[in-house]
């Protein structure tokens, strides 16, 4: 009975992706600090008791302040404050060391993604108001920029919409189709990629998907499936559901608030992830100050089932573990991280403890 239980056990495990051996995972934290001491800090959360060690710090240059780690665990991407994109080796014993870097051919580089099979990286300039993307070599250096789109247009919002400004890009999970945030038109870019060359042209099934005037749109998520997308908008405060078809086209399906009706003070949307069981989502707010927990239904419509608010100052972003058991945020006025714990089956987040210091942590990237 006992080898039968055991073997359920290890199933279970297995098929959630979990590995009961884990006792820690590793996680790197990108900060807004522009002086010459900033830095990219390595961090350890222990899966039992969910606290946290400062493992390292590797200098960089000025804001590191988005990273994203490649597929095969074995580079890291960032986007600094000096309009650039740098690659690092991620050793075994998970110190960073710089390979190269390439303009962003933008000003201020906010977010920076990979795409699935590990051959290209994409950059969005905020300031610029522009994209990037770039092909990957196989040590995962980055080559010269294969293409560039500078965005017209402003929006409703006079002082915030006053431009383009890029904030994220992403594929869909299959890397057929590359989206690009820009939160001052009110716009979600549309592409089809080829890998191989680098090459992007607009998706000719849909250039780009309108979001509500003024909402302005900031980061998504798209569900492991691929058949629906989560667009947060950092304007209204809302979190948008959205169809993705075979073809790459996004449709709206429903809004919903990501804070109280009755909040009146100055807030604003920050960051967006997934459960890694894909059954909910979770958004923050800043000056709300607060996490909003959603479910998934099947129609891929949400549920808001949970909101929290203890400890949480300015969450620029936060990230949940890969067992799903830990959200971390990341508290960018306070200079600190604070850890909450997950109910797989509810969503709901329950305080765990406030952490160590990092002086303005804004993304967190487990590896």
């Amino acid at each position: 009975m006992r080898k039968l239980v055991s073997f359920a056990l290890v199933l279970i495990l297995g098929f959630s992706g979990i590995s009961f051996k884990e006792k820690t995972v590793l996680f790197y934290i990108g900060s807004q600090d522009k002086s010459e001491n900033a830095s990219i800090s390595l961090c350890e959360l222990d899966l039992a008791t969910g606290k946290i060690t400062l493992k390292d710090n590797f200098k960089t240059s000025p804001g590191p302040g988005y990273v994203s780690i490649s597929p095969n665990k074995k580079n890291l991407y960032t986007v600094t404050s000096d309009n650039k994109i740098t690659a690092y080796t991620i050793g075994a014993d998970q110190k960073l060391t710089f390979l190269n870097s390439q303009p962003s051919d933008g000003l201020n580089p906010c977010h920076v993604s990979v795409d699935p099979s590990g051959k290209m990286a994409f950059v969005s300039n905020y300031t610029g108001g522009s994209f990037t993307a770039y092909t990957l070599a196989a040590d995962g250096t980055v080559n010269p920029a294969t293409y560039s789109q500078q965005f017209t247009g402003t929006g409703p919002n006079e002082k915030r919409q006053e431009k383009p400004h890029a904030h994220f890009t992403s594929t869909t999970p299959n890397g057929k189709y590359v989206y690009v945030v820009d939160l001052g038109t009110d716009h979600v870019m549309n592409y089809v990629v080829n890998t191989q060359t680098g090459e992007l042209k607009p998706n000719p099934a849909q250039a780009a998907f309108n979001a509500k005037p003024g909402a302005g749109p900031r980061h998504f998520v798209i569900s492991p499936s691929g058949k629906f997308m989560y667009l947060l908008n950092e304007l209204d405060l809302t979190v948008t559901a959205c169809s993705i078809s075979e073809t790459g086209v996004i449709t709206a399906i429903a809004s919903y608030p990501t804070i109280p009706a009755d909040f009146k003070d100055a807030s604003t949307s920050a960051a967006i992830h997934l459960h890694p069981n894909g059954k909910f989502v979770y958004t923050s707010n800043r000056g709300h100050n607060s996490i909003s927990a959603f479910q998934i239904k099947a129609n891929g419509e949400l549920e808001k089932v949970d909101e929290v608010t203890q400890a949480i100052k300015t969450p620029r972003d936060f990230n949940i573990d890969p067992t799903g058991k830990y959200m971390i945020v990341a508290n960018q006025d306070k200079d600190n991280l604070v850890v909450y714990e997950i109910n797989a089956k509810t969503g709901k987040l329950t305080f765990k403890h406030e952490s160590i210091a990092v002086k303005l942590p804004i993304c967190i990237a487990f590896l």
